[in-house]
């Protein structure tokens, strides 16, 4: 197995596995926490209705629904993502608002074919976890309408991320493990420099490359308590805190809780962010 391969199969049991746990169990929160992503991403893709949207590695679909309802009838959105957990919450999603103008598949996008070409791919922090990212966009590319557009929302560094940096340094502060982040493997940040993004898009075929910082406020919890139960929650943390006792992680708790308030305004607890709005051509 080389080693695209391998990573394409370690994704795979990890996003049907603990990752997917986190995303259905918190997809309220998460939901929120990355609504002004979908914002920024429904603004630029300017829809006129009818456009046929595929959302790449879409996840429990919030982010689906809301293009497919910025659509009308002429038009329709496709969900593709490897976990079958975040598929059918998904579809269940999909069925309470009684949308249906939306189809969720489970599949490797890398791989998926489409039956029409799209006239959008669109993704929201959803195409970084690729074994040959190189390969998985040119094959993306192939889905698309000649004069199609490709639309991507990713993080930029996790340093400009206060949602990132907070959770992990509390913990760093009790255990001091520093965890610095892994460009080269699958992960939040492994789009997070233009110049990779810009090689990457290019070597796949993609032409008018065009990448634009944001730096949108994010809703991270209501209460101080409500934000604690996401950090503690979250994938990196609970792997820094595997070994941790029970002492230790309440001890972690609670400074984060105190840390906490500093952020808490009278509508809920935010935090900064960066993420990078990609367009390209193909």
């Amino acid at each position: 197995m080389n080693d695209a391969a391998a990573i394409n199969t370690e994704q795979h049991e990890l996003w049907n596995a603990q990752t997917a746990d986190y995303w259905v169990g918190q997809k309220s929160a998460l939901d929120k926490l990355l609504q002004p992503l979908t914002e920024l991403l429904l603004e630029a893709a300017n829809l006129s209705g009818s456009e046929r949207v595929a959302d790449i590695g879409c996840g429990t679909g919030a982010n689906t629904l809301s293009i497919a309802s910025a659509l009308d009838g002429r038009g329709h959105v496709i969900g593709l993502d490897i976990s079958k957990k975040l598929i059918r919450t998904a579809i269940s999603s999909a069925e309470k608002a009684g949308t249906k103008n939306v189809t969720f598949v489970e599949a490797d996008a890398a791989r998926f074919v489409f039956d029409k070409p799209q006239d959008l791919l669109v993704s929201r922090c959803g195409v970084m976890f690729f074994g040959d990212l190189a390969e998985a966009f040119s094959r993306l590319r192939d889905g698309l309408q000649p004069d199609g557009r490709l639309l991507l929302a990713v993080w930029c560094a996790p340093e400009e991320n206060e949602w990132y940096q907070f959770p992990m340094q509390c913990v760093e502060a009790f255990t001091g493990i520093r965890q610095p982040p892994d460009y080269d493997a699958p992960g939040a940040f492994t789009l997070a420099k233009e110049s990779r993004v810009r090689d990457l898009l290019n070597t796949a075929g993609f032409t008018d490359i065009d990448l634009v910082a944001h730096q949108p406020n994010l809703f991270v919890g209501g209460t101080v308590s409500e934000a604690a139960e996401l950090f503690m929650a979250m994938n990196s943390i609970r792997r820094l805190l595997r070994e941790a006792d029970g002492i230790l992680e309440e001890r972690v708790l609670q400074h984060m809780l105190e840390s906490l308030k500093d952020y808490q305004q009278d509508a809920g607890v935010y935090m900064k962010s960066a993420c990078w709005l990609i367009s390209a051509k193909p």
